[in-house]
């Protein structure tokens, strides 16, 4: 069955594309997914201001390379490389994981045009890192801005629960990444 064929059934009816057929997507195709997002993130109000912050131009979004590959996360930010893990394409909806490229982007700018070298995700507690929470930070905003406060605060819970967290530590670091949201 051509490429084309899994998409449209799995946007249709949720079934999810086997990663096998995922990893076989011309170049072409996976590279116009990314053009896509950069298009979508580079008018949002949320990448606006980050860029604002860092006293770039929300274009920048344009020069980042930005690729899929395998990883054991969604995605990292290596060397100012952006790789998106290929499982994000299996359930046909690329689009709402396009909060990870904020984030990962967050990293770019942080990598690139900072004074030093930024924390690696290795390097101690993971949420703990400041770089980490502000890549965070500006993701679940962007969730937020894109799908609601409440699927950001469920992206946030999730996320929590999967790193063990619970207790004072749970509250503060919720506290911090969801500093960017408003509550209505």
């Amino acid at each position: 069955m051509p490429l084309f064929w899994y998409f449209l059934m799995a946007s249709k009816e949720k079934e999810k594309i086997p990663l096998s057929i995922v990893k076989k997507m011309p170049y072409q195709s996976l590279n116009r997914m990314i053009n896509k997002a950069r298009k979508h993130i580079k008018g949002n109000e949320v990448w606006q201001r980050i860029c604002k912050e860092y006293g770039e131009d929300p274009s920048i979004i344009d020069l980042i390379p930005i690729r899929f590959g395998n990883l054991d996360v969604s995605a990292k930010c290596d060397h100012a490389v952006i790789i998106l893990n290929y499982k994000l394409l299996c359930d046909g909806d690329f689009f709402k994981d396009f909060s990870y490229l904020i984030h990962e982007a967050t990293h770019y700018l942080q990598q690139t045009l900072n004074d030093k070298p930024t924390q690696g995700a290795d390097d101690g507690d993971y949420l703990q890192n400041p770089h980490e929470q502000e890549g965070f930070a500006n993701q679940v905003e962007y969730i937020a801005d894109q799908f609601g406060e409440e699927e950001a605060v469920n992206y946030v819970d999730n996320l929590l629960e999967h790193h063990d967290k619970d207790g004072k530590e749970k509250k503060k670091l919720k506290e911090v990444l969801l500093e960017n949201v408003e509550s209505e």
